[in-house]
């Protein structure tokens, strides 16, 4: 039989949650390698035989002459109820029989605690919860006041909207933003609601309107003369073109004076159009100007008026 020792980290082991652990440092005394084994069994001979509650990672080592090795066993006794349960550990030759290693056997006390009683519940804090609540109304009550008491709204009119924006918010109140056709600079405001100077609660919204460039009006030149509707578009900072099917661009005047007149017009006469948008129209030439309201013909008969001339 080969010389083969352990010791232990303690004799004892105390369970925490039914968990524990120790180090168990076993040497091989002989003059060769051995491969040696771990084993955990019953503390006490009963039937049938007790839990060992053990496990031990890589029980089976091959220890070098003269080295010692390092165990970590590790118990769970989960379940089990409050006492204390001895386990045998032996370290023995994997050639030999582990009862011829008996006498060097080492017993380990695993000590499993009672369960602590349960505590008897505390009265909830009631006063706490009510003193709590009353200053924590105090303080909201104070801070809507500060927030919501009324205050001098600032003027900003004739500011760039972003900076308007930032005045108003640093004095406390929303803002809304709308866009107004305007001959003022382009983004500054225009009007605002209340204005500068009234007074309005801390949080409350001020509207404001910013400028944005007017936009022409296509002109009224159903039946008038293709220049007289020129003059007006360029007036207007509109472009004209005419549309296909136009039968004139320009009057005549020899041999007999036939006006060119000016008998679709797309879009409509009275719509908003962007500066410099072109405006398509549709000419005719007449014996006559036309004196009396004139159909749109680009309305009667908008295929008429679709395509450009020359595109």
């Amino acid at each position: 039989m080969t010389t083969i020792t352990m010791t232990l980290s303690s004799p004892d082991v105390v369970l925490k949650d039914g968990k524990g652990s120790l180090t168990a440092s076993v040497t091989n005394g002989s003059p060769e390698a051995e491969r040696v084994v771990l084993g955990a069994f019953p503390g006490q001979v009963t039937n049938p035989p007790s839990k060992t509650y053990t496990t031990i990672p890589n029980p089976l080592r091959t220890i070098a002459a003269g080295a010692t090795e390092q165990y970590v066993v590790n118990f769970d006794t989960t379940g089990a109820t409050a006492g204390n349960y001895p386990v045998k550990l032996i370290a023995y030759s994997a050639d030999d029989a582990p009862e011829d290693y008996a006498d060097q056997a080492h017993v380990v006390t695993l000590k499993v605690p009672a369960a602590e009683a349960p505590k008897p519940p505390q009265p909830f804090p009631w006063l706490w919860v009510i003193i709590g609540g009353v200053v924590l109304l105090a303080i909201v009550g104070a801070i809507l006041f500060f927030i919501f008491k009324d205050a001098n709204v600032p003027d900003v009119k004739a500011k760039p909207e972003a900076e308007a924006v930032k005045i108003l918010t640093d004095a406390g109140f929303k803002v809304g933003s709308s866009q107004v056709e305007s001959a003022e600079t382009e983004g500054t405001v225009v009007k605002q609601t209340p204005n500068g100077g009234e007074t309005a609660g801390r949080g409350s919204t001020v509207n404001i309107e910013v400028a944005i460039p007017a936009r022409p009006t296509v002109p009224d030149v159903l039946g008038k003369r293709i220049e007289d509707a020129k003059t007006a578009f360029q007036a207007a900072k509109i472009q004209l073109d005419f549309t296909q099917g136009s039968q004139c661009f320009g009057s005549a005047f020899e041999p007999l004076f036939r006006p060119c007149v000016v008998v679709g017009v797309n879009p409509d006469v009275g719509t908003k159009v962007n500066v410099n948008a072109l405006v398509l129209v549709r000419t005719e030439p007449r014996s006559i100007i036309v004196l009396d309201p004139l159909p749109n013909i680009c309305k009667t008969n908008p295929q008429f008026c679709v395509q450009r001339l020359q595109p």
